[in-house]
């Protein structure tokens, strides 16, 4: 949900900031919940069908967003579409390795959450314009669209394949025994919560501590999400040569992005390089992530499945504590200490990257 909209979420529906912020928590922790034993549960129909249907329920989830007025049907409408995204997530992966050789499999699997990844850094600014220019229900109407044009997409041109669900099952217990594994999945909590910390509440920190217009927020949005994009498709080469030295400077450079904000707040210029940075940083790791987990996973057989959805579960838990969290201390302090706060979880995220790199090379 483009966070750009949470204020003129919060005015139309009569509720504070912090309870819209809400929204996204809810909408986090239900994936969080949900997204490893429904995968589990729904993973004997063929991806196909299972993936169209999933999309379904998002456009219908989206489009009830759309035309309701009240806080409390929004919030269930977005926990309908929570219930089904986990699962599609962490079905297209495993979906995408099917579909490719073996050789090929950590290609596919940045390629989905290379799209993820892209929809977070661009999805999010250009929904923050159009929230302006035409209100936030227009922002839900467009998500119900992109829904079905996905639905449509991959009933025309997903192969129908079954995966057994038996060797995801066994896999589990190994996985989780892994510390290699669980590394990155402290990782992913960590930086995911400290990103999410302040970039739920990065429309009022731009507007209160910045002091950006509201129609200027729209295009610093871009900046970040164009360079999220870009470091998206440009960290791939990198990823292969060097994957764990990749995935720490990335996170390194999250962290001094976040740090440094209050420092630029009020330098336009800076702003604009130290937003580009972040938006890079965070542009790269979803895939850095993902691949790290899929090439940690790929020694214990059947084991794709199972991963990928304890990281997407992981992931969406950390995107709602980041955002339970900021909305806390939005709601208590105000936007000042949200940057130092964030920081603070993504250099612990680093610490872990580090130790667990010194770890594995002894």
């Amino acid at each position: 949900m483009p966070v750009g909209v949470l204020p003129s979420m919060a005015e139309g529906l009569g509720v504070s900031l912090g309870a819209a912020g809400y929204l996204i928590t809810v909408f986090a922790f239900v994936v969080a919940i949900t997204a490893a034993p429904l995968t589990g549960m729904l993973g004997g129909i063929n991806r196909k069908a299972l993936m169209a249907g999933l999309l379904a329920v998002c456009c219908l989830g989206n489009l009830i967003t759309f035309l309701a007025s009240d806080y409390v049907i929004v919030l269930l409408a977005r926990i309908l579409v929570a219930g089904a995204i986990g699962v599609f997530w962490s079905t297209a992966v495993v979906t995408a390795v099917h579909l490719v050789s073996d050789r090929n499999a950590v290609r596919a699997t940045s390629v989905v959450f290379g799209g993820v990844s892209l929809a977070t850094v661009l999805g999010i600014p250009a929904g923050t314009l159009l929230g302006e220019m035409h209100g936030w229900h227009s922002v839900f109407a467009a998500l119900s669209l992109l829904s079905l044009v996905a639905f449509t997409v991959i009933a025309w041109s997903v192969p129908a394949i079954r995966i057994s669900k038996s060797s995801a099952r066994n896999a589990m217990s190994t996985i989780l025994k892994d510390g290699p594994l669980l590394a990155l999945f402290g990782t992913t909590v960590l930086v995911v919560t400290g990103n999410f910390l302040a970039y739920t509440y990065i429309t009022p920190y731009l507007e209160q501590i910045a002091g950006q217009a509201p129609g200027q927020v729209g295009l610093l949005l871009l900046v970040y999400g164009g360079a999220g994009v870009i470091a998206n498709f440009a960290i791939g080469p990198f990823a292969n040569k060097a994957l764990r030295l990749s995935l720490g400077i990335v996170t390194a450079l999250l962290a001094v992005s976040l740090a440094t904000m209050n420092i630029a707040a009020n330098q336009y210029a800076t702003l604009v390089l130290i937003l580009a940075i972040w938006g890079a940083a965070y542009g790269a790791l979803p895939v850095l992530l993902q691949t790290s987990v899929f090439k940690g996973a790929s020694a214990i057989n059947g084991s794709a499945d199972a991963a990928t959805a304890i990281n997407v579960a992981l992931f969406n838990g950390a995107v709602g504590l980041g955002s339970l969290s900021g909305g806390i201390l939005i709601n208590r302090m105000g936007p000042l200490p949200i940057p130092y706060v964030s920081a603070a979880f993504v250099l612990v995220g680093l610490v872990v990257v580090v130790a667990s790199g010194r770890h594995k090379a002894g």
